[in-house]
């Protein structure tokens, strides 16, 4: 199993490249750092990065095809891979960060994003791209640089047409905030059934798990910050509940106080920093909803789980470290690095064993 790191644009650009080297060290495959607005760029960020650190890949997670033009986002990523000598990865969602203030709608984002991936890889391949999509049109624009045409492509999503539509056209799919087997299984028989679509197979898309790491002696306390987090997304699909993959039908009787909340405010979460207006009804996400979306616990759970959805194919499980009180960024990742992945090691040698 692979690892890999995804940080928001909250840090500063020295302390962003200490974390960067930690993980470079510990032999983390991607940096993968957040288009949210309104923090720091992620382009000038990876840029920065780029310039002190050797193997790292470096990668959005994620833009979207709606707040900068794909075309954009193609010149953007094509400039970090040279700067980076071939290091950088499109991660590339729906989104919502952003949207409601610039003034911008969500329309049609399976249409959306399959759109900005033909655009993006025309540029790359050198291409005058004429195009009048549904959503996306460019009239007339090239690269005045040459990129390389295969830099890897990752659609990130939880929702099930859009994990199709990874399964179609993408390089990797992320499956964000999908952490438990159950989850993991139900959004990868979606993005096999888009790969057979197009005479592919699931092994053709390489697959992540975004999760966040949350680790304490004290399961209560580790669980506890997912909560507002899950909430939150509650928040963001209110009216459309079922676009998750462990959505039950008693979901609405069973959140009830969240929608008379989520009523009353009106529109949708801005960014992350919303997260703490729905923070007075999180006892209503239950620990099974967290284990779903996060690796939250004791170093012992967190290795069970990650054994366990490693069985399952995953090519990497991507981490976003959240510290509790008294914890910071590098004592999670040097707990999860040193306790931890030791303990995964130990209980798959068990299970191997056992098997034998």
């Amino acid at each position: 199993m692979k690892y890999g790191l995804l940080l928001l644009g909250e840090h500063a650009p020295d302390r962003l490249l200490e974390l960067a080297r930690f993980a470079e060290k510990h032999d983390f495959q991607h940096l993968w750092y957040a288009d949210e607005k309104f923090y720091r760029d992620p382009y000038v960020s990876l840029t920065y990065v780029a310039r002190h650190t050797d193997r790292i890949r470096l990668a959005t997670c994620v833009t979207d095809p709606y707040t900068r033009h794909p075309a954009l986002t193609a010149m953007a990523i094509a400039s970090l891979d040279e700067v980076s000598g071939g290091r950088a990865v499109l991660g590339i969602g729906a989104g919502s960060s952003g949207l409601r203030a610039l003034n911008l709608s969500q329309t049609k984002p399976v249409i959306a994003l399959r759109e900005a991936v033909a655009l993006i890889r025309r540029m790359w391949a050198g291409e005058t791209v004429e195009m009048q999509g549904e959503v996306i049109a460019m009239h007339g624009g090239e690269l005045n640089f040459r990129a390389r045409q295969d830099i890897p492509i990752t659609i990130a999503t939880s929702g099930r047409q859009i994990l199709r539509l990874a399964g179609e056209v993408a390089d990797s799919v992320m499956l964000g905030d999908i952490a438990s087997p159950r989850v993991i299984t139900a959004a990868l028989a979606e993005v096999q059934c888009g790969a057979e679509r197009v005479g592919r197979s699931l092994a053709d898309v390489k697959v992540f798990s975004r999760a966040n790491l949350i680790l304490s002696d004290n399961p209560a306390a580790a669980r506890a910050p997912m909560r507002p987090w899950i909430a939150g997304g509650l928040w963001h699909m209110y009216g459309k509940w079922d676009y998750y993959l462990n959505y039950s039908p008693d979901w609405d009787e069973r959140f009830g106080a969240i929608k008379q909340f989520i009523e009353r405010q009106g529109g949708k979460p801005r960014n992350v920093g919303d997260l703490g207006l729905i923070a007075p009804y999180t006892d209503l996400i239950s620990d099974d909803l967290v284990r779903d979306a996060a690796l939250a616990g004791t170093v012992d759970e967190v290795a069970r789980q990650i054994v366990e959805i490693a069985a399952l194919g995953l090519d990497e499980i991507t981490l976003y470290p959240m510290p509790l009180e008294g914890q910071t960024l590098e004592s999670v990742l040097e707990r999860f690095v040193g306790e931890v992945l030791p303990a995964v090691w130990q209980l798959q040698k068990e299970l191997s064993g056992s098997i034998h």
